[in-house]
């Protein structure tokens, strides 16, 4: 399975980052396709799930992220977080989608703002696209929006800077006749943003800084902008100098198997049916002993894995090369 392009979601908890991932995954605006595979309106339990990612059958990933702003973090928490940010940034993506609700701008949007900035330059806006959602004006568009911020400064440059900008709507209703409607809104929001990814740079963009300390140091003082808090940089620089970061085909980078918990670079990986992968091997396993997925507990299947099963359960498991 060869990826074409990989998009990263950003923004504040409860601004619809899940939902998107779900339209785009199921390329599908209907309520029921808003819920799966991200779950929507739960956050993580721990920050080993801070950035997870989605595949639909394009074989485009979409990774989705947790609000870093967050109040429940804890120390370890945060300095696992920065681990996984480094682990995501030295991999690379076509586009950024940065949400966030529609009116007035957050501090928390502006801290994103410069996380991207710092990471990955001062060109990096201009890959970003931003999703304003909750938006239910229609006729709403990047014209109209600066002629109502029009004495703003501060938010006339931002849209100067990145690369686009879309607005839309997510919400959903009980009664099926008025979900009719806004499913028509949610299909326009859902068909810019496939139109947007589509349009997207085919080159991989990657941390401006190059050399470990450099973009540690990016990354920690990013994350405090969120969290005034102390973090162990020389702990976050040691895990950052003992990756050994390998040349790779960023279309064979599937991310990290949430069974062992490495990541997986190579061909040696499986799809489920709801969306997620996993290493060959440990997917072999864990259907062995049951169906459903290991990541998000739906039942699931993998036809072409089923067949291959049997006959790889009885197999030593090969030692996977160190990553780190």
């Amino acid at each position: 399975m060869d990826i074409k392009k990989r998009f990263l979601f950003l923004g504040p908890t409860g601004v619809g980052k899940s939902s998107l991932v779900n339209i785009l995954c199921n390329d599908d605006a209907r309520k029921e396709s808003m819920n799966e595979p991200a779950k929507v309106g739960s956050t993580t339990d721990s920050v080993t799930k801070c950035f997870t990612t989605y595949y639909d059958h394009n074989k485009y990933a979409y990774t989705d992220s947790i609000g870093f702003g967050d109040n429940q973090f804890t120390t370890d928490e945060i300095v696992a977080m920065v681990k996984q940010l480094i682990d995501n940034a030295i991999i690379g993506y076509n586009k950024i989608y940065l949400c966030m609700q529609y009116g007035r701008i957050s501090i928390d949007i502006w801290r994103y703002l410069d996380l991207i900035n710092s990471v990955f330059g001062d060109s990096g806006l201009k890959w970003c696209t931003i999703i304003f959602t909750h938006c239910n004006e229609e006729e709403m568009s990047v014209e109209k929006f600066l002629h109502l911020n029009k004495n703003d400064e501060k938010i006339i440059k931002l849209i100067d800077k990145v690369g686009n900008v879309i607005f839309g709507d997510l919400q959903s209703h009980s009664n099926p006749h008025v979900d009719t409607l806004l499913k028509d809104i949610r299909k326009r929001l859902l068909d810019q943003i496939k139109l947007d990814g589509s349009q997207s740079s085919q080159f991989y963009y990657l941390p401006v800084p190059k050399d470990p300390s450099s973009l540690v140091s990016t990354i920690c003082d990013a994350v405090k902008n969120f969290k005034p808090i102390k973090i162990p940089m020389e702990d976050i620089l040691a895990y950052m100098k003992s990756i050994t970061i390998i040349k790779v085909d960023n279309t064979h980078y599937y991310g990290e198997c949430s069974v062992c918990l490495g990541l997986m670079y190579h061909t040696n990986s499986e799809i489920t049916t709801c969306g997620h992968v996993f290493h060959k091997r440990c997917i072999a396993d864990w259907f062995y002993h049951n169906r459903t997925c290991p990541q998000c507990r739906e039942s699931c299947g993998l036809q072409k894995l089923l067949a291959w099963l049997p006959s790889q359960l009885s197999v030593e498991r090969p030692k996977e090369q160190a990553k780190r």
